[in-house]
């Protein structure tokens, strides 16, 4: 029996009727998908819709009509980022894709990257769009120019708060003022206290237990902020920022952790070519603590930024700051140099921040040892995040870590007298829920927990502060 042979001209023409019927079939199985995608979102469906395209991708990525549909949404459904993955996609091998083009801008004017929509709508001129699509660049560019007018008036932020919390350890001014744990009014007392013998040298713990007795106390807060912004021209404004601060305690022994701050910041801030903005911020700052509300604190700084967009939505921020802290009553005077870099990462549900600082006090006075450990090595790592809960609710989470290390040993009574290096470690969480009863009242709850451990034991503590507060926007 002689074998059958099949023809190449055959053999080509089966290779090629296969490969037609499986293309068909996945041609036919995407129109359907398309098609049920395009039904479920003229039902006000945008999100299912777009769940059903996605579910696709892995079979069709790379087919430009594909990749376009994925794109338009993917843009309905909210979710910008692989919107413009999608019609990346399509204008690398169809680069005059008009719709991907168009629907391209769209997805830039969601995340106000205007620069970018600007110049991909001069790319889309170049394609000598039918009237349709002229129709469409038009109302694009009535978009930029009155988001750039509103940029160009003059706005002004203007809030009040009042607020009520409770605080299980108030043995430290606000993170802010960074005093150690002896302010003037307990600082006598202890020099008192050891001329009088009362106190023992060689005991340090009781220092503890005579200053740092429970204290915790409820307190009330009471602010004012406002925020204005002066444009000079399209790429350049004036920045000021202004607060005013006052908290008291409601237990006597807590009185002189009472505090009022006042602070001013003007800037300038220019935007450049690329998109990239910086910020020059000088800052003034005078604080006054105690139950007599003596002055305690005046501060001057000044605060460069430099931020951009990486990736598609992400905000890159570096910050250079340097600053002159005196305190009025407490050996803490000291100069400091800060270099921080913070990363604002908008995803579909959620914002989340990362941030890193590293800073370099260096103590002045009268004598290189006035604070008890001179010089300072401070660095922090935290992150944050949003998470809104329908349309109105905002819930906000904030973790840190800070090691601060001190240059020079420790030589007094927290130390037994004997040199002793004095180093941190510092946890610190807060969970806040926001709150808008409208769009002039805004409630906010929040709770901040500290975890202080330290080399010597007297610095160490344990603080949970919990508020609730109202503010008026103005």
């Amino acid at each position: 029996m002689k074998p059958v042979t099949v023809q190449p001209t055959r053999l080509y023409c089966l290779l090629g009727i296969t490969l037609w019927l499986l293309c068909t079939t996945r041609a036919l199985a995407y129109e359907e998908t398309r098609q049920s995608a395009r039904q479920t979102l003229e039902q006000g469906n945008a999100v299912a819709a777009y769940q059903l395209m996605k579910a696709e991708e892995m079979g069709h990525s790379g087919d430009p009509e594909f990749d376009y549909w994925l794109g338009v949404f993917a843009l309905r459904a909210g979710n910008v980022s692989h919107a413009l993955i999608a019609l990346d996609r399509v204008l690398l091998t169809e680069p005059e894709h008009a719709g991907a083009r168009m629907e391209r801008v769209a997805a830039l004017l969601q995340l106000d990257q205007r620069r970018a929509a600007e110049e991909e709508i001069e790319r889309l001129e170049a394609l000598s769009p039918p009237p349709e699509a002229q129709a469409a660049i038009r109302r694009f560019k009535a978009v930029i120019e009155q988001r750039r007018r509103g940029d160009n008036d003059p706005q002004h932020n203007l809030s009040l708060g009042v607020a009520f919390g409770y605080d299980s350890n108030p043995q430290r001014y606000h993170s802010d003022i960074a005093l150690d744990p002896l302010p003037a009014p307990l600082r006598n007392v202890v020099d008192q206290l050891i001329e009088s013998d009362v106190l023992d040298l060689d005991d340090p713990n009781q220092l503890d237990d005579a200053t740092f007795a429970s204290r915790s106390s409820l307190y009330h807060q009471l602010q004012a902020s406002y925020r204005g912004r002066f444009p000079i021209d399209e790429h350049s404004r004036w920045l000021l920022d202004a607060t005013a601060q006052t908290q008291r305690y409601m237990s006597d022994a807590a009185e002189e952790i009472d505090l009022t701050l006042l602070q001013l910041a003007p800037a300038y801030q220019r935007e450049l070519s690329n998109g990239h903005t910086w910020t020059l911020q000088p800052s003034g700052l005078q604080g006054w603590g105690g139950a007599k509300q003596d002055p305690l604190l005046t501060r001057w700084g000044l605060n460069g930024r430099y931020a951009y967009t990486v990736g598609t939505k992400s905000q890159l921020t570096w910050e250079l700051s340097v600053q002159r802290n005196n305190f009025d009553n407490a050996l803490s005077d000291y100069d400091a140099g800060r270099l921080g870099v913070k990363l604002t990462t908008p995803l579909t549900h959620i914002n989340l921040r990362w941030q890193a600082q590293l800073s370099k006090e260096w103590a002045h006075g009268t004598g290189n040892q006035q604070r008890a450990g001179g010089d300072l090595n401070h660095w922090q790592v935290g992150m944050g995040v949003d998470v809104p809960i329908g349309e109105r609710q905002l819930i906000r989470g904030n973790m840190g870590y800070h090691e601060r290390n001190y240059q020079d040993d420790v030589n007094n009574i927290t130390s037994r007298y004997q040199p002793t290096a004095r180093e941190e470690q510092i946890w610190e969480a807060r969970l806040s829920w926001l709150y808008p009863l409208n769009r002039h009242w805004l409630v906010e709850t929040s709770a901040n927990y500290e975890q202080r451990d330290a080399t010597i034991e007297f610095y160490d503590s344990t603080r949970l502060q919990t508020q609730i507060g109202v503010r008026y926007l103005f």
